[in-house]
């Protein structure tokens, strides 16, 4: 017996190859939440461009480290997608099989990787901000995971082990870059000429500010500069 309604005649989502029912609305935003790993590469590119921090240099590295684990993985289980997409990403490496399922992992790895940030880093957070920020991470994590189910790409249990993987890696690559960051790994790379070229710096780790901090910066930089003029 087939595992999907009748009448379920999806269709690919603009530009992409997403499949979902238009006419149903929790389609529409399973589709939208599916795209988020996208959405949220595309902010690590602005974050990196507009700051030239590095990093989301570093927090891409695990994303990256995540994909080819996740690959990885797939071709060790080889356990098939949904009978849905049973046949997607037939003929490639690892795309036609679902455990665990690489959505749910890299949101597991970008929850536990910022829930680690917010926890231990970022000293200025009052204790009901932290919770806030710890659990929209969370929240964030597991529409993903679901939009994967709900859309036919991923069971339950591929969802599920996707997320802990990602979390798994997540805590001890940010263990990893911390301990980089204390021996000097990260001050080298920095060091570099081509890198010294583009003005990349580390000041998330050496001298973070909050945006309060960088605005009243500015207000005493302006005020300095109104004195000279005068």
């Amino acid at each position: 017996m087939s595992a999907f309604p009748s009448d379920y005649n999806p269709i690919p989502f603009d530009h992409t190859y997403v499949l979902y029912d238009p006419n149903d609305i929790i389609s529409i935003l399973s589709v939208h939440l599916s795209l988020l790993p996208i959405y949220v590469m595309v902010f690590y590119t602005s974050w990196f461009l507009i700051t030239r921090e590095i990093e989301p240099v570093v927090v891409v590295g695990g994303h990256l480290v995540g994909e080819v684990l996740n690959k990885i993985v797939k071709r060790i289980i080889k356990q098939p997608r949904p009978d849905f997409h049973k046949e997607f990403g037939s003929g490639s490496f690892s795309l036609g099989y679902g455990m665990p399922s690489a959505h749910s992992q890299f949101m597991g790895y970008f929850a536990a990787y910022f829930i680690c940030i917010v926890l231990f880093k970022v000293k200025h957070l009052r204790r009901y901000q932290r919770f806030l920020g710890c659990a929209f991470l969370v929240v964030a994590s597991i529409l993903v995971a679901s939009s994967r189910v709900y859309l036919l790409y991923h069971t339950v249990q591929q969802v599920v082990v996707g997320v802990m993987l990602g979390a798994l890696l997540g805590l001890v690559y940010f263990i990893a870059t911390t301990f980089a960051r204390d021996i000097g790994l990260v001050d080298w790379v920095l060091s570099w000429p081509i890198v010294n070229y583009f003005y990349i710096k580390d000041s998330y780790f050496h001298c973070y500010q909050t945006f309060r901090d960088e605005y009243d910066t500015f207000l005493r930089s302006k005020s300095k500069g109104s004195i000279k003029k005068v």
